[in-house]
């Protein structure tokens, strides 16, 4: 009598979620840097507005930038002070909850880098540290203010500048 050994192949699925500089670059870029660009060239090219008043393209232009590099500093600063595995839930959630606060300066990407950080932090992206509970939940709601803000911004921005309009007009 012989006997077969049988053996079992396990797979499973590979893990497809995008790499942490994937998101959050995407989110800075589509946000702030979508902003910068096509708000700068659009209006400079495409307006006749006067870009060196008070409330002009120029002021705008610097107020985007300083807001957005704020953004950056203190997004950054807390995802790195969190990013070891036993903080970063923590940090997650300090960060989903800053996308949602920081809605009122959309126009400059706080949603969208902080959003993009919780979601990194939280575990969505396939270098981050899976977790559960509140910081998965802040990562989820992180990575959807991310994307309001990115799409908020392309049709708010593009919509001005096609129409014409000018901000501070």
């Amino acid at each position: 009598m012989s006997q077969t050994a049988s053996h079992t192949v396990v797979t499973t699925k590979p893990h497809r979620a995008p790499s942490a500089a994937l998101v959050i670059g995407a989110a800075i870029a589509l946000s702030a840097g979508v902003q910068l660009a096509v708000f700068g060239v659009g209006m400079f090219v495409a307006s006749d507005h006067d870009i060196h008043r008070s409330q002009g393209v120029k002021a705008s232009l610097v107020s985007i930038s300083v807001v957005a590099a704020v953004c950056l500093i203190v997004g950054f600063g807390i995802a790195l002070a969190t990013r070891p595995a036993s903080r970063s839930k923590v940090g997650a959630i300090v960060l989903g909850a800053l996308s949602v606060l920081s809605i009122p300066v959309f126009w400059a990407g706080g949603p969208a880098i902080f959003g993009g950080l919780a979601a990194w932090l939280g575990g969505l992206t396939k270098d981050g540290e899976p977790h559960t509970g509140a910081a998965r939940a802040f990562g989820i709601v992180g990575l959807v203010a991310a994307v309001l803000n990115v799409v908020a911004i392309l049709v708010l921005t593009l919509g001005n500048v096609i129409t014409k309009g000018g901000y501070g007009s």
